[in-house]
């Protein structure tokens, strides 16, 4: 029997639709969403609470006393049964933060991000259903472990801390294979296979004269004592770990609490270095005391389920609207949207507002055909006045309060094209968020308010920009924002194309399009044109049938019957000449694993004079799993002539974050930055059929399988299209003298590694090859080519990473180094001699630099082993490194000033014995200096130093996608280089 503790409001529910809040150390409204797909199960909402009930017991230990579980929602789709004990929401088109739960083929718990950036927020955690109906440890660990570590990704934007095989599961230090762990007093067994049980003796630790083998990984013992127990983000399937590493160089943290910086894994990368506290100890959860030991940490559990949505359209009928025909463009996308995407039994209502707000139409519940053109009739088709955006809110927030009370979870999709000159905007908004109600805004043109933008995001909303020219349309951005509900993500529909003409100067339209196999239901081509026209349609499908529409009027909709079948369709639209020209393809899912796309610009606010470039970013998953080897480019547009096409790559360099997680990303460069104002993207992403494959290992908790089990699930047999708009961005302080100058630095170069080391032994001693790898960054960020790299290295790691400019520097410019082209693979070979073991260590940093000087961030940090000082020997004496012949020099000059000091004393000495005496030291002590300095200059070591060999590889060359294609060959060159 379910049982739901705390009390439950059975009429409605204040539920904040925003973010996650604190109440005096307890998170309130937490959303945990069980998707449509998922069968109604009770005894799933059982095992939910049960779970988050444990593992906010962890949280709070795990915190020191700081935090815990307080309140948790649970969101059930429509589709499962009502019951009295249930409290109704409206279906929303968006959440913050959540936890979604799911039956999909990804099985592995994981959180997804936005700015994949230390110390940033996620967007959701993901759960199986399989992992909260295991009884007892899973796969991960115990449940608590696995929930910590990933509301630690999702809340503080903390990162792993377990190597990989891709980053590096062991480093060399102290003469040894060091495990990545943390902290190092974790105790385990070194081998291969799920429990490291096989080929250990293949596995040394002590063979520092080769590159480990990378199959070889670390197994922590399940059990450990005390004082070997690891963080959380780095072991959690072992039992018994309840804390986060803390600063490695406060002697008041326990030993086995100590991070390890010197692992290669995630955390260190991202957060240069940093603690998991040292990062958590600047979130706003850790700001007050702690509570007292004996606090309540079971939470409440609301169970809410999803009902039909509850939204108000608030149109701006201002003066400013009769410009360039942007009203009648409203009223017709508004047509097209009440008449074909609101769902069925939702509640709409419109409002307009110009120097005032007047209601137009009050909550309707969408039942009928006759309902929808009661709707239509209530658009705007004049405009006059100023402008008041707030009176829109404030009467939207009337009628929804009228009809249901509590218009908590409802949604306005508000629509401006000017700056609010009328009224309080600022404490309208207030209101709604008061009312937990959220605001999605439509900019239209470069005049709109700046604070539709903020009223978005302070209230949950998604933000989109209709530029007027270009291809992003009114209809296009009302379809963004809608969606059937956030338990409704497998089956919502799916755009593939979505296109706008500014003029048509043809009566003959042609495009074609691709139906993969996991859409094809209720699949539509819709035209809209901004004149009333004859207009004919015609598809040629696959297998040659044959679909034709036609009518008089502004547009046109074809349904296509049943499912359709895969393949491209071909399509020809015969019209008039028209003032603008709209055509859109939309499909429901076959099944729940279904191929999307979600896209993202940041920042979102831009101040030029920062030199910062703004990054546009885009998943493309089937299901949650990565769709990986897909083609995706933005089309950057601000209102202008002319736009901007970028690629988006996942190749692993920056902005990139992961190689081969499905999350692509590309910088826009500063050209396509010419104004102060709006920047808009639409990205596109396409897959081939046999090339583009599917990929559901995931960096989230990781557990002993993690990375044997991984591999290819689906290669697609199937071309495949999608298209979505991404959030619009603001641009502040532009300059075009600034504009003309070079002021954004190179990218950090994230994955440097050491792909092989090789021994031989010379007449100076035993000799260590060292091959260094990356991929090259470009000149503002990944756009271009840098100018130079600097190497430097170091004995203390803590010199890289908090005063790189001190690091040794290794002097490459006279080996004739010089960058590639962003994407493109460097190596680089460092030769070192040494006679004694190699037992010591140095740690090595990368930073690109531009022409104009610019220098990236130093990129992540690798160990090198060498011996005590390089050295050589010229003429059966040994000379070290420069630095170790300076300080012998130094040692042998205070010894012959002590015998100089001492000869000084000899007073029975005549005056004349003493100048001798003087001068035989002094000759001594220059021929000492002077073959020194002859050594180190004219040694063949001097030399051989910092000696620098490139190993060329081909270039990519043709066009972009040719490039792209190449880029992927090479790189898998490259790893089949590493696997030698």
């Amino acid at each position: 029997m379910l049982t739901i503790t705390g009390p439950v409001c059975l009429v409605s529910i204040v539920v904040s639709v925003f973010s996650i809040s604190v109440n005096n150390g307890g998170y309130e409204d937490i959303n945990i969403v069980i998707q449509n797909t998922v069968a109604e199960n009770e005894t799933l909402l059982e095992r939910i609470q049960e779970v988050f009930t444990k593992s906010s017991q962890l949280l709070f230990e795990a915190t020191r006393h700081h935090v815990f579980f307080r309140q948790v929602n649970i969101i059930l789709p429509k589709t499962w049964s009502w019951k009295p004990e249930y409290t109704g929401i409206p279906a929303r088109s968006e959440l913050e933060s959540y936890i979604t739960v799911e039956e999909g083929k990804v099985k592995s718990p994981h959180t997804k991000r936005k700015r994949k950036k230390c110390g940033y927020p996620g967007r959701y955690i993901y759960l199986h259903t399989d992992f909260l109906f295991t009884k007892g440890n899973t796969k991960w660990g115990p449940h608590d472990n696995v929930i910590v570590h990933e509301w630690a990704h999702l809340r503080w934007g903390l990162f792993d801390e377990y190597g990989t095989k891709r980053r590096g599961r062991f480093y060399l230090d102290n003469g040894v294979w060091n495990p990545a762990r943390c902290s190092k007093n974790v105790s385990g067994n070194v081998g291969k296979g799920r429990d490291c049980t096989r080929a250990t003796s293949k596995c040394s630790t002590t063979d520092t004269s080769q590159l480990i083998n990378e199959n070889c990984k670390f197994c922590p013992n399940e059990l450990q004592a005390e004082s070997n127990l690891s963080s959380i983000m780095a072991f959690n399937w072992v039992d018994g770990v309840s804390t986060f590493c803390d600063k490695e160089s406060d002697e008041t943290v326990p030993i086995h609490q100590r991070h390890n910086r010197k692992a290669p894994n995630k955390h260190n990368s991202k957060c240069k270095g940093r603690s998991a506290w040292e990062v958590m100890r600047e979130h706003d959860d850790f700001k007050k005391v702690s509570l007292p030991a004996y606090t309540n940490t079971t939470p409440t559990f609301n169970v809410l389920r999803e009902t039909t949505g509850h939204r108000v359209f608030v149109l701006d009928v201002s003066g400013s609207m009769s410009r360039n025909s942007r009203i009648t463009k409203l009223y017709q996308a508004g047509e097209y949207v009440i008449q074909t995407k609101i769902p069925d039994d939702s509640w709409l209502g419109i409002v307009w507002f110009n120097s005032t707000s007047s209601i137009m139409k009050n909550m309707t519940q969408v039942t009928s055909q006759q309902v929808r053109d009661e709707l239509v009739s209530s658009l705007p088709q004049y405009a006059s006045g100023g402008t008041c955006i707030g009176c829109g809110i404030e009467s939207a927030l009337e009628i929804l309060t009228a009809k249901f009370g509590d218009p908590a979870g409802s949604e306005i999709i508000m629509l401006s094209d000017g700056g609010n000159n009328v009224g309080d905007l600022d404490a309208s908004v207030q209101k709604a968020i008061e009312a937990s109600v959220t605001i999605h805004s439509i900019s239209v043109s470069q005049e709109a308010d700046t604070r539709m933008i903020s009223m978005a995001t302070a209230t949950g909303g998604i933000h989109i920009s209709y530029l007027e020219t270009g291809t992003t349309s009114f209809a296009s951005a009302f379809m963004e924002i809608l969606s059937s509900g956030v338990t409704s993500y497998a089956t919502a529909s799916t755009s593939l194309l979505s296109e706008k003409m500014d003029y048509l100067t043809s009566n003959t339209v042609s495009f074609s399009f691709d139906i993969d196999s996991s859409v094809g239901i209720n699949t539509t081509v819709s035209i809209l044109q901004g004149t009333s026209t004859n207009i004919r349609i015609e598809v040629e499908s696959p297998d040659g049938t044959v679909y034709t529409e036609q009518t008089t009027g502004d547009n046109i909709i074809l349904d296509f019957p049943g499912t359709a079948v895969t393949g491209k369709y071909n399509a020809t639209v015969t019209t008039q000449t028209s003032p603008s020209f709209e055509y859109y393809v939309t499909s429901l899912p076959t099944g729940s694993e279904v191929v999307r796309i979600s896209s993202w610009v940041s920042p979102i606010n831009l101040d030029f004079l920062t030199g910062e470039l703004p990054v546009v970013e885009a998943d493309v998953m089937k299901g949650r799993a990565a769709v990986l080897n897909a083609i995706v480019a933005a089309v950057v547009e601000t209102g202008g002539s002319a736009s901007c096409e970028i690629a988006l790559l996942d190749d692993g360099a920056d902005p990139d974050d992961t190689v081969d997680d499905g999350a692509y990303a590309g910088v826009i460069p500063r050209v396509c930055l010419d104004r102060d104002g709006r920047i808009s993207a639409k990205v596109y992403v396409r897959g081939q059929s046999g090339t583009a494959y599917v990929q559901d290992v995931f960096s989230g908790a990781g557990s002993p399988d993690t990375e044997e089990d991984a591999n290819v699930t689906e290669v697609l047999q199937d071309n495949f299209q999608r298209v979505t708009l991404a959030n619009e961005m603001l641009v502040s302080n532009y300059s075009s003298s600034i504009a003309s100058q070079d002021i954004t630095a190179p990218g950090r170069i994230t994955d440097v590694s050491i792909i092989d080391i090789s021994t031989e032994n010379t007449q100076y001693g035993e000799s260590r090859n060292f091959t260094i790898t990356w991929t090259a960054t470009g000149d503002d960020i990944n756009v271009g080519q840098a100018t130079e790299y600097e190497l430097r290295i170091s004995d203390d790691i803590n010199v890289l990473i908090n005063d790189f400019s001190n690091a040794e520097l290794l002097d490459i410019k006279n080996a004739n180094f010089t960058p590639k082209a962003a994407g493109e693979v460097e190596y680089v070979r460092l030769e070192i001699d040494a006679e004694e073991s190699y037992t010591s260590t140095t740690f090595l940093g990368i930073s690109a630099k531009d022409e104009a000087g610019n220098a990236g961030d130093i990129s992540n940090i690798v160990s090198i082993l060498v011996a005590n000082g390089y050295r050589v020997k010229i003429d059966g004496e040994v000379v070290y490194s420069k630095i170790y012949i300076v300080e012998a020099i130094e040692k042998d000059v205070v010894e012959e000033e002590k015998k100089m000091n001492l000869a000084a004393f000899i007073i029975s000495l005549s005056s004349a014995a003493v100048v001798i005496v003087i001068a035989i030291v002094a000759v001594t002590v220059c021929m000492k200096k002077l073959k020194a300095k002859e050594s180190v200059e004219d040694s063949e070591f001097a030399n051989r130093v910092s000696t620098t060999t490139v190993v060329e590889i081909d270039e990519p060359s043709g066009d972009f996608y040719t490039s792209m294609a190449s880029r992927q060959t090479w790189v898998g060159k490259m790893t089949a280089f590493k696997s030698i």
